[in-house]
């Protein structure tokens, strides 16, 4: 455990706001790392995360146990296939020396069942590790043009760009209605800050020639405002101003921020895209020397 030591990897996993999955630790950590898995915190609570602890094998140094919230193959099969019936009995002796054998039989079924299980588990480190290469390769620029192509995603995008877009579809069903997830993501891509206000999406009142109808076509007063949600979303302090055609309605930001709002909205809510120019920093600095600043030429207000 060179490279990953244990409390380095007990931190990283403990401190995360989701559940990581085994697999997907174990696909990251070097191929010589020595690991013991061990599914026995499966009736703990069946809420808790996969992983559940993690520590150093107490009779080798360079193992690490990890212990997983999940059936054995122990757990599954019928207690008839591991265990004899017992007889009860009021002895307290028998019941005890009872209880000893079934932890005995407990134990030698799961040592017998523990290359298999570690088998299996290692075939699904297999699939993460490949899955993980997928989604590497879509930053390709060959697969991103391939894949543009295919879903017919605007030319106007930009590729760099279109590649993070490509890389969040597998999660989509967890994107799509989050609001707050979807803004740290929209931030990645774009690379700018984004303000999310909330407003009710305005009703639209259509003008025709034909002749007003009180009660029919026309009404003495009416609301606007629908109950249908609108999400405004700012680009605040745009990080490149020189290139603010990028950030007009036609530009290849505002093409990013709308393609992904499309995928990723509640389908009945509405959305409005704007952005802010930074606020300019000008000094107003005046010497004693003659000609230092000018007014309108070296110095500015």
């Amino acid at each position: 455990m060179k490279d990953f030591p244990e409390n380095d990897i007990r931190q990283e996993v403990f401190n995360l706001d989701f559940d990581l999955k085994a697999e997907t630790l174990l696909s990251y950590i070097e191929e010589d790392t020595q690991v013991d898995l061990s599914l026995s915190d499966f009736f703990k609570r069946r809420f808790s995360k996969d992983i559940t602890r993690i520590e150093k094998d107490r009779y080798n140094d360079d193992t690490l146990n990890v212990h997983l919230s999940r059936r054995s193959f122990y757990n599954v099969l019928p207690e008839r296939f591991f265990h004899s019936t017992y007889i009860s009995t009021p002895f307290v002796n028998t019941m005890v020396a009872d209880y000893h054998g079934r932890k005995i039989e407990q134990e030698n079924a799961l040592k017998f069942f523990k290359p298999l299980e570690t088998e299996f588990f290692l075939h699904r480190v297999d699939i993460e590790s490949a899955e993980n290469e997928i989604l590497t390769a879509l930053g390709s620029p060959k697969l991103v043009d391939f894949l543009m192509d295919l879903w017919k995603i605007d030319e106007r995008i930009p590729k760099r760009m279109a590649a993070k877009i490509l890389k969040t579809m597998p999660f989509m069903y967890k994107i799509a209605g989050n609001i707050p997830l979807l803004k740290k993501i929209l931030e990645n891509i774009i690379e700018e800050e984004i303000l999310i206000e909330k407003d009710f999406a305005t009703a639209g009142l259509p003008v025709t020639n034909e002749p007003w109808q009180l009660g029919v076509n026309m009404a003495t007063s009416g609301k606007q405002k629908t109950f249908l949600p609108k999400y405004i979303f700012t680009m605040n302090n745009i990080s490149r101003p020189e290139n603010i055609e990028d950030y007009l309605p036609d530009g290849k930001i505002t093409a990013v921020v709308n393609f992904f709002l499309e995928h990723t909205l509640p389908h009945e809510s509405d959305f409005e895209i704007n952005f802010r120019l930074p606020k300019r920093k000008t000094r107003f600095i005046m010497t004693e020397d003659a000609y230092s600043g000018r007014l309108g030429i070296s110095a500015t207000i």
